[in-house]
């Protein structure tokens, strides 16, 4: 019996899970002899992986247990003006229960911004993010870039191993006096894959 699992989740800093087995039956031999085989056991598993914003240490699994996707508010530290940008940060661990190695990666889509309540305060808003070994790198400036079309992946994940993503938000110098007071919300989405799986590490 061989098993192949594919393993897949997505999230707003959240995620989806999907598993898929597949078995693949023997044949028998010729002349009339027979192979009996043994019938083999198929264990889920818990594709497991959990989310803690760096400012406030919340902690959420990207999939909670209704199968939805989960939301982590990273509260950044700061204010934010001209000049001034404002960090946040989550560290994404591996904690899946599934045998043998299962290695994922996590990556950091193009965050999207909108205005709360009206406004034009979304347009003057920067987000660039990098990755970071130390949750203290996040409050560092150097380092951070765009997040391009493709995302921004993190290094290899092994189970019970952790990757730090930083984001940092910027207020454009041009930003007229009449946004003062305004809000945004920023969405960074976040997906993590099993390696060996829609491209694989």
């Amino acid at each position: 019996m061989r098993i192949k699992r594919s393993l897949q989740a997505a999230a707003l800093v959240a995620a989806a899970v999907l598993l898929g087995l597949l078995t693949v039956q023997g044949s028998y031999a010729l002349w009339n002899a027979t192979v009996v085989a043994t019938p083999g056991t198929v264990s889920s598993a818990s594709f497991d992986m959990a989310m803690t914003a760096v400012n406030s240490g919340q902690t959420t699994n990207m999939t909670l247990a209704n199968g939805t996707a989960a939301t982590l508010t990273l509260s950044p530290a700061g204010t934010l003006g001209p000049g001034t940008p404002v960090y946040g940060g989550v560290q994404v661990t591996n904690n899946t229960n599934a045998g043998g190695q299962f290695n994922t990666v996590i990556t950091a889509g193009q965050p999207s911004i909108t205005n709360v309540s009206g406004g034009t305060l979304a347009s003057y808003i920067s987000v660039t993010a990098k990755r970071a070994t130390s949750t203290t790198e996040c409050s560092n400036s150097a380092g951070y870039l765009a997040i391009g079309a493709g995302g921004l992946d993190s290094p290899t994940v092994a189970k019970n191993g952790s990757t730090i993503f930083c984001f940092q938000a910027s207020l454009s110098s041009a930003a007229p006096s009449s946004v003062k007071g305004q809000a945004v919300n920023i969405t960074l989405p976040l997906t993590a894959r099993q390696c060996g799986v829609s491209g694989g590490c």
